[in-house]
């Protein structure tokens, strides 16, 4: 058991690593930028905001004395060994070589300035790889920085606390609707085999299927809020110890839920089918059992056991699908924030979503894989 969790963790570890460097990429890779406006930033204001979130670091003047020229320019893009300033110094002119090919964001002092040593002369870019170690370096220490466009420099840390409890809950209250509705009607189909129950619970599964949450939600609103009046929209209220309005929450729960019960009902019904017809429940029969104790006692748990396969991809659907369902009935989850956050390319909020969603999904898969090997007893867990 434990060398097969220290292999499963080994395995997490690599794919949350890959997750995180192919995220990084596509975020950084991809045409624009977070301070890509219709109207430009001041030049200067630019430049300490590349500064202030890694993406652009200071080259310090390197000598004492009196600026004499600078031979760049902002935005120009210099090679290795190219000159970048003379500063006159005690000892004679001294020139600031670069180190490494750059490309300069800003220039902060002008020709005639006193300088020391460790003064900011230029701002340059910082390289691909230096923002992706200095990325790997902060995300290993949990620290995902500040979000660009959040108002009073809140931390992507402060945004998740915010958001992600309210997410949790609707995947909660999903999951459970889910599983109660998809196994309770997949069962009451296997047990009422090519009968009007099987055709409803099936013909329903498969409508269920056919639609994605950004289709039922509005069509369970269009019914339940607008046609009957039975349920508001929205107005979700954090969950508490003194109870809250739970009205808000039954369209949302049941948009994100429906459609993983329709898989989980199909699922369940062929799974019961199969078991039932094996031999060895036959010999249950024939010794007189009820059929209440042969299918409780003896059938169900293996007929679950596709249904706990797919448990990890129903948990990927149910967290990612939140962010769709947060939207349209205002649910003020993690989902804001994401959304939100794509739209501005904002990286750290997105890096720090990526991260939360990933490491959730992969602990997910690994408690699945758990009990399945607690149901079929024909799996063994290497010890």
């Amino acid at each position: 058991m434990w060398r097969f969790l220290g292999r499963r963790l080994v395995a997490a570890l690599v794919t949350l690593w890959v997750v995180i460097t192919v995220s990084f990429l596509l975020m950084r890779l991809a045409p624009g930028g977070p301070f890509s406006r219709d109207k430009p930033l001041p030049p200067a204001v630019e430049a300490n905001l590349r500064r202030t979130f890694g993406m652009a670091a200071d080259v310090s003047a390197g000598h004492a004395g009196k600026l004499e020229r600078v031979e760049v320019k902002s935005g120009q893009t210099v090679e290795k060994g190219h000159v970048l300033a003379q500063i006159l110094t005690a000892a004679g002119d001294r020139p600031v070589v670069a180190g490494a090919d750059m490309t300069i964001v800003r220039v902060v002092q002008r020709p005639g300035a006193e300088v020391a040593a460790d003064d900011v002369l230029l701002i340059r870019e910082t390289t691909l790889l230096e923002q992706y170690t200095a990325a790997m370096a902060s995300y290993a220490r949990l620290d995902f920085g500040v979000t660009y466009t959040s108002e009073g420099a809140r931390t992507v840390i402060e945004n998740v606390a915010a958001g992600f409890p309210v997410s949790l809950e609707l995947g909660l209250y999903a999951l459970i609707i889910a599983l109660l509705v998809g196994v309770g009607s997949g069962i009451v189909a296997a047990l009422n085999r090519n009968r009007w129950l099987d055709h409803a619970a099936m013909g329903g599964a498969l409508l269920a299927v056919s639609m994605s949450s950004i289709v039922l939600g509005p069509l369970l609103v269009l019914v339940f809020c607008v046609s009957l009046q039975w349920l508001p929209w929205g107005g979700w209220q954090a969950w508490s110890w003194t109870g809250g309005d739970a009205l808000p929450k039954i369209l949302p729960s049941m948009t994100l839920g429906l459609v993983y019960a329709a898989w989980f009902s199909r699922l369940a019904r062929a799974g019961l089918i199969d078991v039932l017809d094996q031999p060895w429940i036959m010999t249950a029969r024939a010794k007189g059992l009820s059929k209440t104790r042969i299918v409780l006692v003896h059938a169900l748990k293996p007929a679950l056991l596709p249904v706990v396969s797919f448990l990890g991809p129903a948990l990927a659907g149910i967290v990612t699908g939140s962010v769709v369902v947060e939207r349209i009935f205002a649910v003020p989850g993690i989902g804001e924030y994401f959304v939100a956050a794509a739209l501005n390319r904002d990286y750290p909020m997105v890096m720090g979503t990526v991260v939360l969603y990933a490491s959730l999904l992969i602990a997910a898969n690994v408690v699945v894989d758990l009990l399945y090997g607690l149901l079929d007893p024909k799996v063994r867990v290497s010890s």
